[in-house]
C-alpha cells in the first residue's frame, strides 16, 4: 500500500514538472493544441503528450481570454479526468462545475479583454483488458474547462482567499452552480501503448498500439 502511495506521488509529480517544462503559452501551431468557445469566453488548450497509457499522466497548458465586459474565473486547481469506452475518449474537466467539500474552491480571475495562461495535469485511469482484441482503447483526449462568470456573490470571499482556505456559504452553492459555463474543447487524437509512459513527448519513444 504504501508502495502503491508512493507511485501515485510521483506520477503526480511527473505531471507538474511536465507542466513546468511547457512553454508559458499555447503553441497555436501545435497538432496538439484544441479551441473551444462559449459565447465570448475562448479557450485554447495544448497537451504534452500525443500517446498515453493506463495510470499515466496527461499535462495540459490552456489559456482563458475573456471577451465579456465582466471579470470571469476559473478553479485552477481541480482537474479531474474520465475515460468512456464508448467513444474511447479522455475527457479532462479542468475547474469546478459543482462545488466539492465546504471550502470555496481557489480561483483565478480573468479580467475584461485579460488572458491568461494556467498549467494543470490529471492521472487517467483506464482499466481493461488490454490483450483482447475487442478492447476499446482511449483514442482521443477531449478538455472542458468550467468558467464561473458572475463573481459578484464572490467578490469577498475571492480577496479573502489569498489568506485561507474559505468556506462556500450553503447560500452560494446554488449561485456558484447557475454562474457556471462549461466551454468544450474539440476532441484531440492520441495513441494508446499498453506499456507506462511509452512514447509520451518526453520520452521519445514510439508508441505502441
Amino acid at each position: 500500500m504504501e508502495s502503491s502511495s508512493r507511485s501515485v506521488a510521483l506520477a503526480v509529480a511527473v505531471v507538474f514538472l511536465t507542466t513546468e517544462a511547457i512553454a508559458a503559452g499555447v503553441d497555436f501551431k501545435d497538432p496538439r493544441r484544441a479551441l473551444g468557445r462559449e459565447d465570448d469566453i475562448r479557450v485554447d488548450a495544448q497537451i504534452a503528450q500525443d500517446t498515453v497509457s493506463s495510470s499515466s499522466p496527461i499535462s495540459v497548458t490552456y489559456q482563458i481570454e475573456n471577451l465579456t465586459s465582466e471579470p470571469i474565473a476559473v478553479a485552477d486547481r481541480i482537474c479531474d479526468s474520465s475515460f468512456d469506452a464508448d467513444t474511447q475518449t479522455i475527457t479532462i474537466s479542468i475547474g469546478a462545475e459543482v462545488p466539492q467539500g465546504t471550502a470555496m474552491p481557489h480561483l483565478v480571475t480573468i479580467a475584461p479583454g485579460q488572458k491568461r495562461v494556467l498549467h494543470t495535469g490529471a492521472m487517467v485511469q483506464v482499466e481493461g483488458n488490454w490483450r483482447s482484441p475487442m478492447a476499446r482503447v482511449p483514442r482521443y483526449v477531449q478538455i472542458t474547462v468550467n468558467v464561473l462568470r458572475d463573481l459578484r456573490p464572490f467578490a469577498k470571499l475571492i480577496e479573502q482567499q489569498s489568506h485561507a482556505a474559505v468556506p462556500l456559504p450553503n447560500d452560494l452553492f446554488d449561485r456558484w452552480v447557475d454562474s457556471v459555463s462549461t466551454v468544450d474543447l474539440n476532441s484531440l487524437p492520441v495513441r494508446w501503448t499498453n506499456s507506462p509512459r511509452a512514447g509520451t513527448a518526453e520520452s521519445g519513444a514510439p508508441g505502441r498500439f
